[in-house]
Formats: structure tokens, C-alpha cells, sequence
């Protein structure tokens, strides 16, 4: 699925039998295979398979045992260990179907979490501008700048090894800028001639590279005979491959829980070949399977030479393959062999990105995540749309915070009163919550609550409801206070009841009243059961005020009740680890604060208050209390 330069066309003819009379015409097979733009595709009945290239390998060149690949974009045959059932299908792309090309979808909101200078140095580097606009379609910038780089995934290659045209240029687009930390693991199916193994000694191959360890695997190349629809059994694929072959790459996924990654093939045609179709007729690979069809970025829509996505489109997804730039030559590269690449790479950051993550999962987001093409919602031509690693590194639907009993609250701001929230906001502490797909994310709390006043007014106007016992100078008593209000995912038990002892006096000097008033008292709040507050301890709080009274008149100034002492407990969601289990770390919040100074004046029934807090706006309130007898 590569377009070669002249170049490469008289090395190749250096190895394969070819006319030393290369007309620029498409009745010579070597012009049609290095121009597949100008010329239709040819098929060899030969041959029964094919690489996701839109070059082909020439007539003859390519002897197969037991079924084999032919590698550039000609159609090939092979049978496997049972007898061939031969379906063949010579029907190309229909005519009456025209390919709508549309314009990528765009999102208002993108990103915005992403510092700008660490978006631009990712995004600056050679390798990454090499292919600049093409990286920018799937917006690989930003899982770069999120710090997903691929680590920790092993990418098998199933090609013609690393030293080869071919082969190389796929092991380099499958880790290259987009995750440049994976390790990439080059098998050889075929030879740098296209002499490719049998369907039994690929089987082989795959074995090995599960036994490595492998969790990725990259197979661009593809049937150019047999499309998804001209098989319907497990029977007639493996009559086309091979039992050993199938065998390996169910092994694959049931010990590795590995995913294959295929190029859907460069045939101009309504389906993809029926190898990038193997979980239609093998049940156990849905889930681990990624069809992959090549996108034009010259034309914004489906590449002329790329199957479509066809009856696969529950699994397929669309990157770019074409125009691609070689790192190794001045050629630039064009097929589903060179998209499929870039869809590895990316599985390779949502592995590293969500390690607890099963297979299922990571193609799940993957689809779930691509940006909608062509007819609205999942195509036959586009399948899911197209790969975009923007959206798929950030949440997605509900966000959700884990609690330690296995609840989870909905991440809506958390509004609490200044009194706690300012401490709550010193410690600075970070958390995670999880997406509609269960996949963790870090936050900070402070960027998630909203600090509100607390409420004197309404405090003072409930003093009549307090219950008091006096003995002279001294009372004891309960009364209702909002400094420990809190709802959302800090949610506290609305009723918060302080006991307290007070002393008061009073000092008559003429026709003027002095007066003080003071309390210390002990309280037990009360975290809600849906809470990440886990509880409060040795709360004490102080209150004190001094005033005149001259008749009908009252001013005071004083300290509204505060916090001496005491602590608040947090037990905070952190993550997810590899088992997929949440982890929680404990905080201790010192609850002591700085006291709010009010201001009160009053006449008869009418009292005006200023509280000047700290922490949080000043308030202001009036209020008028009085009784009414009929």
C-alpha cells in the first residue's frame, strides 16, 4: 500500500523478473503496479493476498507454500491446511455509489486542559513535522503534550522486516511521533522480494511474538480476491489460511489479550478483505480487532484506492495513508498499509494511558472517541470516523468520583462554606475521578469546589430556636451553625449542632448598658454516606462579643463562632491500579481558623449586621424579629 518513486522502481527491478522496456503506459504491468493513481488494480489468480499497499508485486515473482501473501497491493491465493474454496469476487468499488468527501468535524471545545507551550513543543519536533498535517487530523499533539508517549506496549510488525522498504517505513509510523516509547518489534512474514511464508508458518510467527510478550500487532496486508462479504464460516477462512494460523491469533488474545491491528486493503472496493474481516467468522477476536481504512487529506474523504470499511464498521476506523512522508527516502507514502501503522501507535498510548484497561475496552474508547464522518453516526465507508487522540485521552460522558464503599458521586462543583473550604483549599490536594468508560483521571480539588459564605444572617435569625439553660452569668446550651456546611461529593449532614457553655454579664454606667458574651463549644459533624469526607474529630469552637445598649438601642462588635481546633478527614480517590481496582489516599485538614469579625446594630426589632470574613465575600443582612399576638 505504498506508492514508490521511479527510483525504487529500478531497484525493484533489480530483483524481480520485470520488462526492461518499462513503458509509461498502463498496459505494463510494472507502470500499473508503481501508479496505481493512473492505472485500475490488477489482480494475478496467482496470488490470493495482498499487503495494504497500492503497489503489487509482479506476475510470477511470488511463489506461496500452503498459502502465502503477496505484499504490495496485488491480489494473491493461497489455501491452508483443508481444501480451498476458491470464492472469488472480481466486483470492484460500484460506480453507482458515490463517495461523499466531507470536511472533518470540529470541536469547539478542545484541549483545555493542555498547557499551549508543551502543545507546541510537541508538535515541533522533525519527526513530527514531517507528517505535520496528517498528525494533526488525529490530533496526536495533545495525548504528546498529556504526556502518553506509548511506553509500555510492544508492537509486533507482521511484514518484510525492518531493513526493508516496506517494512521499515510501517515500523516507523507504527511508533514514530505518536508513540515514540513503544517497542516496536519488526517479523518477517515475507521477504524484502515479497516471498511471503505460508498461513501456517505465519501462524508460527505469531506464536513467537505472543510468547515475547507482544499485546500489538500490525498486519498491513490484506486479501485483494476475497472481501468480507464472500465468506460467511470459520470453515471457509481457514480453508483460505490455515487452522494454525487462526489458532494463533486466538492464542494471541486469550494470552495477551492482545489486539490486531489490519489494513483493510487498497482495492477500490465496497468491502475490505475478508483478513480484516476475521472477527465476522472468529467470534473470539471481537473486541481485540481494529480494521483500518486510509484517508486523503487532499481530498477530505476516503482515499480512491482504500477499501471501504464495508461490513466491517463495527470495528473499523479511518487514519491517514496518503502523502505520508518516508523518513528513510524522498518518497512519500500512500496505501491502508501506512494508516494502520498510526492506529497501533495510538492503542499503544491508551494502553499506557489506562493499563487497567482490558482490550475490549481500549477499542471501545478508540471507536467510541473517533471524530463522525460521511452519514452521521457509525458508516459503511468511514466505519467509526476518524482517529482522534485528543478525545480519546480526555473524559468522556459523566464524570464520576469513586468513594471507598464502591459508590460514586457525580462530579458536579462541591459548594462549601469559607469556614472549611479555605482549609480544604490550603492543602492543595489532587484527585481522580472516572469517565463514563471507568478510565481514571487526575484533578485538583480546589479547581472543584466553589467557597461560599456561610450565612450569619440566617445563623442569627435561628438564635431563637437555640436551647439554653442559664444559671446566673452562665448557660449551657445547643444551637445550629453552617460552618460545616457542605454539598456535592463533600456533602455534610445539614444539621450540625454545637453544645456549648457561655458566660455573660452586664454594667450599667448612667443610662448605657455594657455587655459581654462569650462561649466555647465542642461539635460532632457529620459526613453524608455519599461523601469524601470520611469524618471530623475533636472540633472545638469560640465565640465572643461586647456591646451598648442605650434603650431601644444595641451596637456590638464580636467574633461569630469559630473553629479553635479540630481536624477533617478525606479519604480521596487517587486512580486506578493495574488490577483496575481504585486507590484512595488519606488527608487530615486542620480545621482552626482565623475568625470572622461582625458588626451589629439594632433598633427594637430591626437589626442590621456587616460581617467582615476572612475568607470568602464581607455580608451584609437585616433582619427583623417580633411576635404578633391576635
Amino acid at each position: 500500500m505504498v506508492r514508490l518513486n521511479k527510483i525504487f522502481v529500478a531497484m525493484m527491478c533489480g530483483t524481480v523478473i520485470c520488462s526492461t522496456a518499462f513503458a509509461n503506459n498502463c498496459d505494463n504491468e510494472m507502470y500499473r503496479r508503481y501508479n496505481p493513481d493512473k492505472c485500475s488494480t490488477v489482480s494475478d489468480t496467482n496470488t490470493g493476498l495482498s499487503f495494504g499497499t497500492t503497489v503489487a508485486v509482479a506476475s510470477g515473482a511470488v511463489a506461496l507454500i500452503g498459502g502465502a501473501v503477496a505484499m504490495f497491493g496485488l491480489s494473491s491465493g493461497g489455501s491452508g491446511s483443508g481444501s480451498d474454496t476458491t470464492i472469488a469476487s472480481t466486483s470492484k468499488r460500484s460506480t453507482s455509489n458515490l463517495y461523499i468527501h466531507p470536511s472533518i468535524s470540529t470541536y469547539s471545545t478542545v484541549g483545555d486542559d493542555v498547557d499551549t507551550v508543551k502543545l507546541a513543543t510537541a508538535t515541533s519536533g522533525t519527526e513530527y513535522t514531517r507528517n505535520f498535517d496528517h498528525y494533526n487530523e488525529i490530533r496526536a499533539g495533545y495525548s504528546l503534550a498529556r504526556g502518553y508517549t506509548g511506553a509500555g506496549s510492544t508492537i509486533a510488525v507482521l511484514d518484510s522486516g525492518k531493513n526493508t522498504y516496506h517494512g521499515g517505513n510501517v515500523a516507523y509510523l507504527a511508533g514514530g511521533p505518536v508513540a515514540p516509547d513503544a517497542n516496536i518489534v519488526s517479523y518477517q512474514v515475507s521477504d524484502r522480494n515479497e516471498n511471503f511464508k505460508s498461513f501456517y508458518e505465519i501462524g508460527n510467527v505469531i506464536y513467537s511474538a505472543t510468547r515475547a510478550g507482544t499485546n500489538i500487532f500490525n498486519a498491513s496486508w490484506s486479501s485483494a480476491r476475497h472481501f468480507a462479504t464472500d465468506l460467511s464460516t470459520r470453515q471457509q477462512v481457514q480453508g483460505l489460511t490455515h487452522q494454525n494460523f487462526i489458532n494463533s491469533l486466538t492464542n494471541a488474545v486469550s494470552a495477551n489479550d492482545a489486539i490486531f491491528v489490519w489494513a483493510a486493503g487498497n482495492d477500490y472496493h465496497d468491502e475490505s478483505s475478508f483478513l480484516s474481516a476475521m472477527p465476522l467468522y472468529v467470534p473470539e477476536l471481537r473486541g481485540n480487532f481494529v480494521n483500518v481504512v486510509a484517508w486523503d487529506n487532499q481530498t477530505n474523504g476516503l482515499a480512491d484506492f482504500s477499501n471501504a470499511c464495508g461490513a466491517t464498521k463495527e470495528f473499523c476506523i479511518t487514519a491517514p495513508g496518503t502523502n505520508l512522508a518516508s523518513p528513510k527516502t524522498e518518497t512519500t507514502l500512500d496505501g491502508t498499509s501506512f494508516a494502520a501503522p498510526i492506529v497501533s501507535a495510538a492503542i499503544a498510548v491508551l494502553r499506557q494511558a489506562f493499563p487497567y484497561m482490558k482490550s475490549s475496552e481500549i477499542t471501545g474508547v478508540l471507536f467510541a472517541t473517533a471524530r463522525d464522518l460521511g452519514v452521521s453516526g457509525v458508516d459503511e465507508i468511514y466505519g467509526h470516523g476518524m482517529l482522534d487522540l485528543e478525545r480519546a485521552t480526555r473524559p468522556v460522558g459523566v464524570a464520576l468520583v469513586p468513594l471507598s464503599d464502591g459508590q460514586t458521586v457525580s462530579l458536579s462543583t462541591a459548594r462549601v462554606s469559607g469556614t472549611i473550604g479555605h482549609q480544604i483549599q490550603s492543602q492543595d490536594i489532587k484527585f481522580s475521578f472516572v469517565d463514563s468508560f471507568g478510565r481514571a483521571f487526575e484533578t485538583k480539588l480546589n479547581d472543584n469546589i466553589s467557597v461560599h459564605n456561610r450565612g450569619i444572617g440566617f445563623e442569627r435569625l435561628r438564635e431563637s430556636n437555640d436551647r439554653v439553660a442559664t444559671f446566673g452569668n452562665i448557660e449551657i446550651g445547643f444551637k445550629t451553625t453552617d460552618m460545616f456546611m457542605s454539598q456535592g461529593f463533600l456533602q455534610t449532614d445539614s444539621d450540625n449542632i454545637i453544645s456549648f457553655i457561655g458566660f455573660r454579664d452586664s454594667f450599667q454606667i448612667g443610662n448605657t448598658e455594657l455587655f459581654y458574651h462569650t462561649t466555647f463549644g465542642t461539635t460532632n459533624p457529620r459526613a453524608a454516606s455519599e461523601s469524601m469526607i470520611s469524618g471530623f474529630r475533636n472540633v472545638y469552637t469560640a465565640s465572643a462579643q461586647i456591646g451598648a445598649k442605650y434603650g431601644d438601642f444595641r451596637i456590638s462588635i464580636g467574633t461569630p463562632d469559630t473553629i479553635i481546633g479540630g481536624n477533617m478527614h478525606l479519604h480521596v480517590p487517587t486512580g486506578r491500579d493495574i488490577n483496575g481496582d481504585y486507590t484512595f489516599a488519606d488527608h487530615t485538614i486542620d480545621l482552626a481558623t482565623r475568625p470572622s469579625v461582625e458588626f451589629n446594630a439594632s433598633y427594637k426589632f430591626m437589626t442590621a449586621g456587616f460581617v467582615d470574613n476572612p475568607y470568602g465575600t464581607d455580608e451584609f443582612y437585616m433582619l427583623a424579629r417580633t411576635k404578633l399576638q391576635f
